[in-house]
Parts: C-alpha cells; sequence; structure tokens
C-alpha cells in the first residue's frame, strides 16, 4: 500500500458514490422496492496539477507503485475545514448499520452533515464514510452520529476515526501510467481514479 500524503498537488477532485443497493421491481413494474445492500463506497477522480519535472518526479513514482499496490491518500476535503475534533474513536465493538458512536472527541465539537470520516481496521484499512445527521460531542467527549451509507466493516472499540484529515484507500485507474513533458521543465496530463476495495 502506498501513503499519499501530497494532498496539495491535487487540482480537482470528482467524488462519486458507488451503490451496491438497488429496486426490485413486480411483474408489472408498478411498484419498486428498494434495498440496500452492503457494500457501497465511494470512488474519486482526482487531477493533479502542473509541476516541475523534479516536483513531479516522485508522485509519479508512487502512482505507477500504487498501481500495483493500492493507494491511501487524505480525502480531498478541497477549502471544507472540518475543525478540531480531538481524538474521535469507535465507541463500543461491532456496531452495524448507519448510526455510530464516538468518544474522544473535544466537547462542543460538532460533526456536521455533510463532513466525511474515515475509520481505521485492525488491518490497517481506511473505510471512507459520509455524515447524514450531525452530532455534538458531550462534555464526556461522547457523540452519536447517523452515516449517510450503513458501515461496511465490523470495527474493534477502540478504533480510529479521523475528522479532521479522512483518508480514501483503494485501487487505482487512469492515465497514471502515462503522463506529458512539456519544454520549461513542466509535467502535466496527470490524473487518476482512486474506488475503495472493501
Amino acid at each position: 500500500m502506498i501513503v499519499w500524503s501530497s494532498i496539495g498537488a491535487v487540482a480537482a477532485a470528482t467524488p462519486s458514490f458507488v451503490d451496491n443497493g438497488g429496486t426490485i421491481r413486480g411483474a408489472t413494474n408498478a411498484k419498486g422496492l428498494r434495498v440496500d445492500r452492503l457494500g457501497s463506497h465511494y470512488r474519486a477522480a482526482i487531477t493533479i496539477g502542473i509541476g516541475s519535472a523534479n516536483a513531479r518526479a516522485a508522485l509519479i513514482s508512487d502512482l505507477i507503485r500504487a498501481k500495483q499496490e493500492g493507494l491511501r491518500l487524505p480525502y480531498p476535503l478541497m477549502g471544507v475545514d472540518q475543525g478540531a475534533p480531538g481524538s474521535p474513536v469507535m465507541d463500543g465493538a461491532n456496531q452495524a448499520g448507519r448510526v455510530i458512536n464516538l468518544r474522544g472527541l473535544t466537547p462542543g465539537y460538532v460533526a456536521a452533515k455533510g463532513y466525511w470520516l474515515s475509520i481505521v481496521a485492525a488491518t490497517g484499512q481506511h473505510y471512507l464514510h459520509n455524515v447524514h445527521v450531525a452530532g455534538t460531542a458531550g462534555g464526556d467527549g461522547k457523540v452519536t452520529i447517523t452515516l449517510a451509507e450503513h458501515l461496511r466493516e465490523l470495527f474493534a472499540d477502540g478504533a480510529t476515526v479521523k475528522l479532521a484529515t479522512p483518508v480514501i484507500e483503494g485501487e487505482i485507474s487512469g492515465n497514471e501510467q502515462s503522463w506529458e513533458l512539456r519544454r520549461g521543465d513542466r509535467v502535466e496530463g496527470i490524473g487518476f481514479t482512486i474506488e475503495e476495495m472493501g
């Protein structure tokens, strides 16, 4: 797994939700039944800004290797400040569904609707989630929030939750194996899509 921290090089991002559920319809197609299946996840198309050959050399090397091993990078919040949440962790083991309990937050911290978070599994894999119903941490640093999608993993009590700098991790595809070199020591045309694996 290649761990990449050069989020400042990201010029644009196009995130998308990969819905694993669907609608089942009867024989007459008159009425549908929505079925939410586990496994819905996220992907993001990332465009890297123009840079010098020296500035982009290490990044290109990381992307070549990440094509083979996978990539972990900070989710591009693109200017959204999610504040100083403290040191949030899962409050209780094996939580399931959309509602999660956290502890270790700064009292009064608001996990607002639309915020992103990632939860770290025992294997070290990060799972990206979106906050749908906000929650405010009490004086004990605990909060209950509702996610936009179901949890995909049973996390241990005390599993790390990244709210200030959430992470997306997965496989990459795109033109990470080609890039454009221009006169004047410029590299451009670097883009890739990262999609969560779990």
